[in-house]
């Protein structure tokens, strides 16, 4: 028998309701006596909006952890170099528009305890300064060097090795495995391995999972030391929602189950949604629910057999290459269904809606505001809404053709990401690929490259792919913006801009095998003709 646990966690007497304790998705005993003999919750614990606190400026725990690390004793000149570029460059360009203390300051404090943690920020400093170097160096004609490149993979291995003896150690501490999750992430991502930093991200938001629901791992009780502070934890689990967002829309191993228990859970705070947000914090964490639950109600729809999935990933002619299978992407296997599932859709439109009324007065402030970060994380929100829409619906669609009435969403989406890529690209100095931790645009213009049939708007939003080359995440713009190229092109063949394709012209990608540390994608797409799917096959490098 599976026992669970109470998991108590301190009241903040908010009003009205505690937010911390709805964070965790229990109720704490710090109102009124609860109804005798309340029914017994096994549902999943989520990240739920917490209040704004007040913490110590991020410059003056630099400037601490800088003078701690800084010193003859402590790193050598290499290291310490590439723990400070990551301290005051690469932890801000990590989290892009949105700030995050887990990137700016906690990360930084774990490593004066955790020489694992320690590792992997400066390999993470390393590549950064990697990039830095190979900008000049394009600028001024010079040959590329690797030594930056070596010393990040020898940092990393050390760090890799830490993790392992820091985990196995008899505490099995949760919250270092999610650290540790987290860091191998991003630097996986930023070499280009998505298929690595997958199977970590998949890794750490199951124990997250098994952990909220009071199941043992591994056999085990995971702990979270008391030394860990509370606010350490809720950065942690908003961290791994923003993962689960990635994965969600790239491969996602987990089971319809998982889903469809992820998706009543977030349903339940959903509804708590105030009908006015004061700040872009409070708007952007209740969007993060509403936009993760949707891609959980997608995902639950789609009745996947993982394992003869996982056969076909196997079939692959790349080493550790991100390969995706047909029916696994989303919207790649659109069919009429249930009433009830349509009538479950429209309530989710419904909620974006009225997460876009509660916006309303907020977003204006802002545009009027001269806050250039807020007016673009304003913008970057709005961008998603309008995918979300189009997501929700075309899971319902049977032809190609019925995208045609988002045509003014399409349109949206690139005037504002046409706002929103210049900050963006003038907050980095290094070589392309730029990494951010968090979705961002590249996923909703490489939909737009698909399935806008628009040649003017569908063609800016592939334009843009190509001028931002960043990697949010497991998205890669520049491997996308191919990708959408391609389907553009198989599109008009025979055609000239501005004429109608037919839905039997009409393609979607249905699989793709992508390796970005070469540069390199095998893309398969598939037209509805008169005479049954003809499937176009393609290899793209760039």
């Amino acid at each position: 028998m599976t026992l669970h646990r109470t998991r108590r966690v301190k009241c903040d007497e908010g009003k009205p309701e505690c937010q911390r304790c709805i964070k965790f998705g229990i109720t704490c005993d710090g109102y009124a006596i609860p109804p005798a003999a309340p029914p017994k919750r096994t549902g999943t614990q989520l990240i739920l909006p917490k209040k704004e606190s007040q913490s110590t400026p991020a410059s003056s725990t630099i400037a601490h952890i800088a003078r701690l690390f800084g010193g003859a004793g402590s790193l050598d000149e290499v290291d310490g170099q590439c723990f400070r570029l990551y301290l005051e460059e690469t932890a801000t360009q990590i989290h892009s528009v949105f700030p995050s203390a887990l990137w700016e300051r906690l990360i930084p404090q774990i490593s004066e305890a955790e020489p694992f943690v320690r590792h992997a920020i400066i390999a993470i400093g390393a590549l950064a300064k990697q990039s830095k170097s190979e900008a000049r160096r394009k600028r001024l004609g010079d040959a590329s060097q690797a030594s930056d490149y070596q010393h990040a993979l020898k940092q990393y291995d050390r760090s890799l090795r830490g993790m392992r003896d820091a985990i196995a150690d008899g505490q099995h501490d949760l919250r270092k495995a999610l650290v540790a999750c987290l860091l191998v992430f991003c630097f996986e991502n930023m070499l280009g391995n998505q298929l690595s930093a997958a199977k970590h991200a998949e890794s750490g938001l199951m124990l997250l999972y098994q952990w909220t629901t009071g199941n043992n791992v591994l056999g085990e009780a995971w702990e979270t030391q008391k030394v860990w502070e509370d606010h350490l934890f809720e950065d942690l689990l908003e961290a791994f929602n923003a993962l689960d967002l990635q994965i969600l829309l790239f491969i996602d191993n987990r089971s319809p189950t998982i889903h469809s228990r992820m998706k009543e859970s977030q349903n339940r705070i959903i509804s708590t949604m105030p009908q006015i947000f004061y700040t872009l914090t409070q708007a952007r964490q209740y969007w993060n629910l509403i936009m993760t639950r949707n891609y959980h109600f997608n995902k639950s729809m789609q009745g996947i057999d993982m394992s003869k999935i996982q056969e076909q990933r196997d079939d692959t002619p790349w080493e550790d290459s991100a390969n995706l299978q047909t029916g696994e992407l989303l919207l790649s296997d659109s069919k009429d269904r249930p009433s009830t599932l349509k009538e479950e859709h429209i309530r989710y439109r419904i909620d974006i809606d009225k997460w876009t009324l509660a916006s309303t007065r907020l977003f204006a402030q802002l545009a009027a505001g001269s806050d250039e970060r807020e007016k673009v994380g304003a913008a970057i929100l709005q961008v998603q809404a309008k995918v979300n829409h189009i997501m929700l619906s075309g899971a319902f669609f049977t032809t190609e053709t019925a995208y045609d009435t988002f045509f003014r969403e399409f349109k949206a989406i690139v005037t504002l990401s046409e706002t929103i890529l210049p900050y963006i690209l003038s907050t980095y100095e290094g070589a392309a690929p730029r990494f951010h931790f968090d979705i961002g645009i590249v996923a909703a213009l490489y939909l737009v490259g698909s399935r806008c049939r628009d040649y003017e708007v569908r063609s800016r939003a592939i334009e843009l792919l190509f001028e931002a080359n960043i990697r949010e995440g497991v998205w890669d713009a520049l491997s996308v913006a191919h990708m959408g190229r391609w389907i553009r092109d198989i599109e008009m063949e025979g055609l000239d801009a501005g004429d109608q394709i037919s839905e039997e012209k009409r393609a979607f990608l249905s699989a793709v095998n992508v390796d970005l540390a070469h540069k390199r994608a095998i893309v398969g797409a598939t037209q509805r003709t008169k005479d049954g799917p003809k499937q176009r096959k393609a290899l793209l490098t760039w």
